[in-house]
């Protein structure tokens, strides 16, 4: 019986497909975060996940026990592993390269999942391996400016891509990919808790009339930051910001910091990144707002849904596919006059949103959902 047991056991992992996940960091970034949701969800029944990432990122703290994760050498805990990887250089070998077929060797992965755009050396091994590409990706045309040519073109050697927004799949159907996906990005909505920090208020001493606008994210040019300015002053003077996120040491963010404590310190506000109470400060606004120039599906955009906040933003990519008219306003890049009417109609119509509804709507992309779309992908991708 016992032997019988075992034979059953064997076929079944025989079945399952092993894949090896690919990410650069896995910190909490959003297409990073969308990759644990992503794991913790798989149906362990049908796959074997195994991890790789390059750095020793927070959301290692966090992985599922059933995922077995290779970390690089060069941020590996091991201090004789970081060595070992001065002497790969040394002797004229790519460390990544050598990990990673060690890896494929080792775990003989039925196909790697390559996670965002930023996996130069990942797209070149498995090539040279032989090894059947899925790619996730997350990110518009503007962010392939982080990347060289070159792998842009090993990315649309995919055997199959995901995009996490019908315009970044457009843009990889543009570029000739005949084989895409779509996976709408998701926020796991277990994690939207708020801490009730009274602290997070009394930061600020806002009027009653005052309405609040949230953004979060790094603070970039990339998300608009240097829209600001310009916004704050057509915006009417009861409007105002707080940003929740990373501050970049960049000119164009000083700019804006610089002018906004000239003329708006009492109506624009970085606070900085936020960790356990950062629910606590997304709650202070009344709605949210996007400035982004590009952003293909932004969670933090699914983050104030959740939490039943009206969104207003100009037209970046993913939020014209996820806002209606339920939910807020969506106005043309650029249109500072235009976007300051619609933020203040949408303060004019408060009430009329519906927070029930809007929180109900954010539901709609979860995490389990969405898992099961990737599976069917994967039991239908012919490794």
């Amino acid at each position: 019986m016992k032997l019988y047991v075992s034979y059953l056991t064997l076929c079944h992992k025989l079945n399952m497909k092993k894949i090896l996940f690919i990410t650069p960091f896995f910190g909490r970034t959003g297409s990073e975060m969308q990759l644990l949701y992503i794991l913790e969800n798989l149906n362990v029944q049908k796959f074997e996940p195994y991890l790789f990432t390059r750095n020793d990122g927070a959301l290692l703290n966090d992985l599922p026990a059933n995922v077995t994760s290779f970390i690089g050498y060069k941020k590996h805990k091991n201090y004789l592993m970081r060595l070992f990887r001065i002497l790969l250089y040394l002797v004229n070998i790519n460390p990544i390269e050598y990990q990673l077929r060690k890896i494929q060797k080792k775990i003989k992965a039925d196909c790697w999942y390559i996670n965002t755009i930023v996996n130069r050396d990942a797209y070149e091994i498995a090539l040279k391996l032989g090894v059947k590409i899925i790619s996730h990706v997350h990110e518009m045309p503007l962010y392939y400016d982080m990347v060289k040519s070159k792998t842009i073109n090993n990315l649309l050697k995919s055997d199959v891509c995901i995009g996490c927004s019908e315009i970044v799949c457009e843009n990889l159907k543009d570029m000739g990919h005949k084989n895409v996906h779509l996976l709408n990005s998701f926020v796991d909505d277990r994690f939207v808790s708020l801490n009730n920090n009274s602290s997070a208020k009394e930061e600020f001493n806002f009027k009653a009339n005052d309405f609040i606008w949230i953004m979060a994210g790094s603070v970039n040019a990339i998300k608009g930051v240097d829209f600001v300015i310009p916004l704050l002053k057509v915006l009417n003077p009861n409007h105002k910001i707080i940003w929740i996120g990373n501050i970049d040491d960049s000119g164009t963010t000083a700019y804006t910091k610089i002018a906004g404590e000239i003329a708006y310190k009492d109506r624009l506000f970085f606070v900085g990144r936020k960790s356990t109470d950062y629910y606590d400060y997304f709650n202070l606004g009344h709605a949210f707002l996007l400035l982004s120039r590009q952003d293909s599906f932004p969670l933090v955009m699914q983050e104030a849904a959740h939490l039943g906040k009206p969104i207003a933003g100009f037209n970046s990519g993913g939020i014209e596919e996820y806002v209606n008219e339920k939910i807020g306003i969506v106005v043309n890049q650029l249109s500072f006059t235009e976007l300051a009417k619609a933020m203040e109609q949408i303060e004019e119509n408060y009430s009329s949103y519906d927070k029930s509804y809007i929180k109900e709507y954010a539901k709609g992309f979860n995490a389990i959902e969405q898992t099961l779309k990737l599976e069917m992908i994967l039991e239908n991708f012919n490794h």
